[in-house]
């Protein structure tokens, strides 16, 4: 067997369409079915049931889409970029389809570990009736950022979220959707945890609800579109996934050559 390390391709795709209700284990089978197809030498673990080395990116909520997922393929031989990505493209459904691929050095760290800043975008429509002004929705994002976390249930397990930890900042504009409000947040990654933004949406909704004079007797915050009171509905989109230097410049997953580093935060506000 030849001791020569593999060559580790990273691939950045989307997932989008109805494709983005696959959950997790769904969607790795689907792009290690579409890697076969794509006749790509893929290296293979070693022991007694070897198996493609590839490795994905923190799972993405089901029914969320995104612009910015990612997976590292290990090659036993280097195929030039181009010929590697146009072979993927053919070989992968539209919903998942790859759009930027390169080469990185194959002792970097887990893309699980590297990737400590994730952006979503999240488009909000209230219920029939609500009118809430982009205030009061930056009002009750403030607070609930400011009490530092938030109690909720999942399934019959109590859970906190350590905003303090979790949510670097945000942002509230109008939608080009009439009547929708859309919401940015920025957050932290790591040993700590990381936070889903349908969390914040339902403390949002709770927060804006009560205050419009919807006193339901809530006992523990519950996630999920059952259980909101003022929002009809929401799509959550992944926007950004990166890494953060010691000085919290924004390091690119997928380095572009063209591009220099990001401060952190950019024009969003800041959770203190």
């Amino acid at each position: 067997m030849s001791d020569q390390l593999p060559f580790r391709l990273r691939v950045r795709y989307v997932k989008q369409g109805r494709l983005r209700y696959l959950g997790h284990p769904e969607v790795l089978r689907t792009i290690e079915r579409s890697v076969r197809r794509a006749g790509l030498p893929y290296a293979v673990t070693q022991g007694l049931s070897p198996h493609m080395r590839i490795a994905f990116c923190s799972a993405l909520p089901v029914g969320a889409s995104s612009r910015c997922e990612l997976y590292d393929l290990w090659l036993s031989e280097r195929v030039r970029t181009d010929r590697a990505l146009d072979a993927l493209r053919h070989a992968t459904p539209e919903g998942l389809a790859p759009v930027r691929a390169g080469y990185i050095d194959v002792r970097a760290a887990a893309l699980t570990v590297s990737l400590t800043r994730i952006g979503y975008s999240v488009e909000v429509r209230p219920r029939e009736g609500f009118s809430v002004d982009l205030a009061a929705w930056n009002r009750a994002l403030t607070e609930i950022a400011s009490a530092g976390q938030i109690c909720y249930l999942r399934g019959a397990k109590r859970k906190r979220l350590d905003l303090d930890r979790t949510l670097a900042c945000w942002r509230v504009s109008a939608s080009e959707t009439e009547g929708a409000v859309r919401i940015e947040l920025e957050t932290r990654a790591g040993s700590a945890g990381s936070l889903r933004p349908d969390i914040v949406l339902a403390a949002i909704d709770q927060s804006i609800g009560r205050a419009q004079g919807l006193d339901e007797p809530v006992d523990h915050l519950t996630a999920g579109p059952r259980a909101h009171m003022i929002i009809e509905s929401c799509e959550i989109e992944r926007t950004l996934q990166t890494g953060e230097d010691e000085h919290g410049i924004l390091v690119p997953a997928l380095p572009d050559p063209q591009s220099a580093g990001t401060r952190a935060n950019g024009s969003l506000t800041a959770s203190e």
